[in-house]
């Protein structure tokens, strides 16, 4: 076996989510994908080409080597860039998209818009900007009472254009009065700083939960993440668009296969530090997968905390497929998951076998193996869970309409390795 894993992303899906979106917010609204991270983890080339193609109208990266990657692979458009840039050279891969108007850069506060400055007169050319104002986040951005301030100065600066006001909710899943306390506080601040901000001034706050929960959030532009990868709507128990987070389809699926299967005795512990024991003689497969590869430590079940079956296997037997814990500590490069139950009681076919594949992540968000299941079992967050494959994984990415795991595309295109 060549690779002991494949992540397979279904760039069809991807311009789906992309449309309902469009449906969301409207015609007139901009959907700005946020592909930071190399889309998280997921490969920002392949898949911004497929967000524009589908109609988003700018990107979103955390940093201007980001958007030299999108540059380099020809993908059309303004790259906004999250991240407070101080300094630019023209050896820096970005420097061509800021000297042609496409690189669009944050400003967080007064001492940063001094280096954007200088940025813009040093190389005589005009920066788009987008002032971020720290509504409650407490992260990055102006305290609102700045705002003005700066919004004039970058009126009167004859290389510095305000092309965009901006804020970031910091509980727009779980929180909707303080969600709307913010949008109080950054409407009010639109207000004051209006009669510094161009007519064709992008505002945007809204995230991927935002963008679906309420129209209110909109404004002019949406910055989504999780959306445009199907994920996001398992945050909404209530709000307007419900129905459309519900046909967000789930781009991504990781696969492997079992390289070897024992019985072992009732009483027999397994991993390192004996965290499980067998209750019962049982069948334990071997996979090669593990932290190393980004397999979240927190899916395996041990004696003192057992844990959900989230590992799917296919059995040669009626129902097709099964669902499997992973038992023992996850390692470095491999899990062991107990097969027992899928023995077969009128045959001695097991149901499985060496060779057989596993689905560790899956597009049905029905099931344990969907992301955002996977990273609540495990403690964490989706991000986190898709930011982590490791990016040796062989990626392959399919443009069909209608995606399957036991066809190959013809219009399959592979990376990594």
């Amino acid at each position: 076996m060549s690779e002991t894993s494949r992540i397979r992303i279904n760039l069809s899906a991807v311009e789906s989510n992309i449309r309902i979106l469009r449906d969301v917010v409207g015609p007139e609204t901009v959907i700005c994908p946020i592909v930071k991270a190399d889309a998280y983890g997921l490969g920002a080339a392949p898949i911004a080409r497929h967000l524009v193609a589908a109609g988003a109208g700018m990107l979103a990266v955390y940093t201007s080597d980001q958007a030299a990657v999108l540059a380099r692979s020809a993908i059309g458009g303004p790259i906004l860039v999250l991240l407070p840039v101080r300094r630019m050279q023209r050896i820096d891969e970005a420097y061509r998209l800021l000297i042609r108007g496409d690189l669009h850069l944050t400003v967080h506060d007064s001492s940063h818009l001094d280096d954007l400055g200088r940025i813009a007169e040093h190389y005589a050319t005009v920066i788009p900007l987008h002032l971020e104002v720290d509504t409650g986040m407490s992260r990055g951005g102006c305290a609102p009472a700045e705002a003005p301030v700066i919004t004039r100065r970058i009126s009167k600066h004859r290389w510095l254009r305000l092309a965009g006001m901006s804020t970031h909710f910091a509980r727009a899943a779980s929180d909707a009065r303080f969600t709307n306390k913010q949008l109080s506080i950054f409407d009010e601040v639109l207000a004051t700083c209006s009669p510094s901000m161009p007519e064709e001034c992008l505002i945007h706050a809204a995230n991927s939960v935002a963008t679906l929960r309420h129209r209110r959030y909109h404004k002019t532009m949406v910055r989504v993440g999780q959306a445009w990868a199907g994920l996001g709507a398992e945050h909404l128990s209530d709000g307007s668009f419900r129905r459309q987070g519900a046909e967000l389809r789930p781009i991504v699926s990781w696969t492997s296969n079992i390289v070897q299967i024992k019985t072992i005795e009732r009483g027999t512990t397994v991993g390192y530090g004996s965290t499980w024991t067998a209750r019962r003689r049982s069948r334990i497969g071997l996979v090669p997968v593990g932290y190393a590869d980004g397999y979240p430590m927190g899916l395996a079940a041990t004696d003192a905390e057992p844990k959900p079956a989230c590992v799917r296997v296919d059995v040669a037997k009626p129902g097709g497929t099964s669902f499997v814990r992973v038992v023992g500590q996850v390692n470095m490069d491999q899990i062991t998951i107990d097969l027992t139950d899928l023995a077969s009681p009128r045959s001695r076919d097991p149901g499985v076998g060496v060779g057989t594949e596993v689905e560790l992540i899956g597009t049905d968000p029905r099931c344990p193996n969907h992301v955002p299941t996977l990273a609540r079992t495990a403690g964490t967050v989706p991000h986190q869970v898709m930011c982590s494959l490791n990016p040796r994984i062989k990626r392959s990415y399919h443009a069909t309409e209608r995606y399957q795991r036991e066809a190959v595309s013809s219009e399959q295109v592979s990376v990594g390795g």
